[in-house]
């Protein structure tokens, strides 16, 4: 697959270098997509349906809950990349990502159907930064009152997802 470059630290804002960072640089960040997809879902089927709904602690979110999360995020990270790829320079504002997870309702979906849902999301994603050209990924814009190249989105979203791996086997299958 297609090789999209790091970004640099002035593609993206200070709060997702923790992300950009936990990328491992040497493999594509399409191929560590994909790879990523197979190895959640390959987690989730492995868990019990009191696993799925049950949080590590009180006010926190149940993996199933967590599993939108990243769905919802990938999707708003695409989505600003997008824009920013098709040289549109509208501003683009912040998200509440408690409020989306609070209305998604994801312990009422059935784990066949999430994961169907994350895994379209996923190929989507990877489809879409597979046809830009290097041009196109280095193009940005505003998001969240800071600059945010197409590129740093995709690595933000493979960042965010391996950021939320590490707190499951923390927090949730400790």
């Amino acid at each position: 697959m297609k090789k999209i470059n790091k970004p640099r630290d002035v593609e993206y804002a200070l709060y997702y270098d923790t992300y950009i960072a936990m990328v491992p640089a040497e493999t594509s960040v399409l191929d560590q997509l994909k790879g990523s997809a197979r190895e959640v879902t390959a987690l989730y089927k492995s868990l019990s349906p009191e696993a799925l709904t049950t949080p590590y602690a009180e006010g926190k979110w149940s993996l199933k809950d967590l599993l939108m999360h990243l769905i919802d995020v990938e999707r708003v990270f695409v989505y600003r990349a997008m824009r920013f790829a098709r040289m549109d320079r509208t501003p683009l504002p912040f998200f509440d990502e408690n409020e989306f997870a609070k209305q998604a309702l994801a312990d009422k979906v059935p784990l066949t159907k999430l994961l169907k849902e994350y895994n379209a999301c996923r190929n989507l994603t990877i489809a879409f930064f597979n046809n830009l050209t290097a041009k196109q990924t280095e193009r940005s814009g505003i998001a969240s009152q800071a600059a945010m190249s197409v590129r740093a989105c995709a690595w933000i979203i493979m960042g965010h997802e391996l950021h939320h791996r590490k707190i499951i086997t923390e927090r949730y299958l400790k």
